[in-house]
């Protein structure tokens, strides 16, 4: 007696396969974009945040002292005076990439000197974010104009002015 030959159906065909992949795909290509920006939302709430904390280190070494402590040329270290003030967070990048500096001018009138804080682009620590999101981070913490007011950007850094 010969075998009975059954049409039992065991698994997906490949078009079905393809179909579920095709399908797992798209819905990939839709959610990247938003992945991407709650990301950089996180990235740009973390560094307002430590602009601010920052700011308020360096407002109260002033008030303390009188005047701010001196510029540090090199991007990452704490300036003199602050290594107790402030989060070893300043030795790190920055949420968004750079590193941060400090930088007090020394013009000879008190008056016409600037402070500000300067995030820099460097190969280590590049700037890691679409150049049109700083747009949102001016218009959190400042005026909504990268060239005015107290963030500017300034060639591929990016300032936050304590003092103008």
């Amino acid at each position: 007696m010969r075998g009975t030959y059954r049409n039992h159906k065991h698994g997906f065909t490949l078009v079905e396969l393809a179909v579920v992949a095709s399908i797992i795909g798209i819905l990939a290509a839709l959610a990247l974009p938003a992945f991407q920006r709650s990301r950089d939302n996180a990235r740009i709430g973390a560094l307002e945040h430590d602009l601010r904390l920052y700011e308020q280190e360096f407002d109260t070494f002033e008030l303390d002292n009188g005047f701010y402590p001196g510029s540090v040329s090199t991007p990452g270290v704490q300036p003199v005076g602050m290594e107790n003030r402030m989060s070893s967070a300043w030795k790190l990048p920055s949420p968004i990439g750079g590193a941060y500096r400090w930088v007090y001018t020394t013009e000879e009138d008190p008056a016409d000197r600037s402070a500000y804080i300067d995030i820099v682009h460097s190969g280590q620590y590049p700037i890691a974010i679409d150049p049109g999101r700083l747009q949102d981070i001016d218009e959190d913490i400042d005026d909504g104009d990268a060239s005015t007011g107290n963030l500017r950007l300034n060639g591929q850094n990016l300032r936050f002015y304590l003092k103008l």
